[in-house]
């Protein structure tokens, strides 16, 4: 008669386990197997007491012009398609659920205009405490009206998106630094 107690314990244990590795696993097979696409990206700079230092990105391709608009519920799906310079932008924007290696979830944002507007779920690109200040004027430097020279690259994979590097000056931003610092 222990042993189901020990037997249950076990079992709860190994779902509660199961869950953040499924999650885990996923975000790894996108990072791994998912098709790139680069965004262009605008400055914003912040900070998360909690978890460290971060760029906060916006990305260009949250604006972008749709004939027919949508109604704004808590999920949209933003089908992406190339540019002739090789950066993503949204094709078009659907309601009903799709999956692929060209569509991401996003947020409904708002329309003015033909103009409309989505929240991207990958604007946080994490440093370390000691890279944090360089990274930061760098991305700011790259970034503004006149000097677009910062991007990023998503892995997705059927409908799953994983942020994989910011790049300035067509450099990963670790290269980037290391660069900047040999210069000086």
């Amino acid at each position: 008669m222990r042993r189901l107690p020990i037997l249950i314990f076990v079992l709860v244990a190994l779902a509660q386990l199961s869950v953040p590795a499924m999650l885990a696993w996923g975000r790894i097979q996108t990072l791994a197997h998912g098709r790139v696409w680069k965004f262009k990206t605008a400055p914003v700079d912040p900070e998360d007491a909690v978890r460290g230092r971060y760029i906060q990105l916006r990305l260009m391709a949250e604006d972008f012009t749709q004939p027919e608009k949508f109604v704004a519920i808590d999920r949209v799906y933003a089908v992406l398609k190339e540019t002739p310079d090789g950066f993503a932008e949204i094709d078009h924007i659907s309601t009903a659920p799709i999956s692929g290696d060209n569509v991401i979830q996003v947020d409904p944002g708002g329309t003015w205009g033909d103009r409309q507007h989505i929240v991207i779920p990958f604007s946080r690109f994490w440093a370390t405490e000691k890279s944090a200040p360089e990274a930061e004027k760098a991305y700011r430097e790259n970034s503004r009206r006149g000097k677009e020279n910062a991007y990023v690259t998503v892995r997705v994979r059927n409908g799953d998106a994983a942020l994989e590097q910011l790049y300035i000056d067509n450099q990963p931003l670790a290269d980037y630094l290391r660069a900047q610092a040999a210069k000086k």
